[in-house]
């Protein structure tokens, strides 16, 4: 009975290991695409609008959901503070306060700082290009997550599974 009730524990604690491993891979795709909804707003609020950059980072914050909100509002406060020489400090800053609720990979970090270089720097139709650049960036890394997932959510989540089957059969 009680190596019955063990077996089960061990596969039940590795297959939920894979679908851990697995939540990564999906986590990473929905951030992504989160971070692209959120650039497009942030290019409307400079296009239209001409609000300032620490107020409309502030304003897509509001409208965006965990981690994201979390990484813009800290480079609102930083802007508004004036305690970072830019708009890439402010984002390097806020990716290392963030870096453990943000699964992003460093590709993905470096289209958002190469993003944030060129932020605030050149006039509205230099913006309109580099949101551009970045939006087609972002598009790409959404698909190689995309790909990435598909490929990995099934395996992580079977290999959970077949390591716990494989523990139970060793120890019967």
């Amino acid at each position: 009975m009680l190596k019955t009730i063990a077996c089960f524990i061990i596969l039940a604690t590795t297959t939920c290991g894979g679908f851990v491993f697995a939540e990564a891979f999906k986590k990473r795709t929905k951030q992504l695409a989160e971070l692209q909804m959120a650039m497009h707003h942030l290019s409307n609020e400079i296009e239209f609008t001409h609000t300032p950059l620490p107020v409309a980072f502030n304003n897509i914050a509001l409208k965006s959901e965990e981690p994201v909100r979390s990484v813009l509002i800290k480079v609102s406060e930083l802007l508004i503070e004036n305690t970072v020489q830019n708009v890439y400090e402010a984002f390097s800053i806020s990716l290392k306060a963030n870096k453990n609720n943000i699964e992003l990979k460093k590709e993905d970090e470096a289209v958002l700082l190469d993003f944030a270089k060129g932020l605030g720097e050149s006039d509205l139709q230099g913006q309109k290009k580099l949101f551009a650049l970045a939006m087609e960036n972002l598009k790409k890394q959404i698909s190689m997550a995309d790909l990435s997932m598909n490929k990995n959510v099934k395996m992580y989540r079977y290999l959970g599974f077949s390591l716990g089957a494989m523990i139970v059969i060793i120890l019967i």
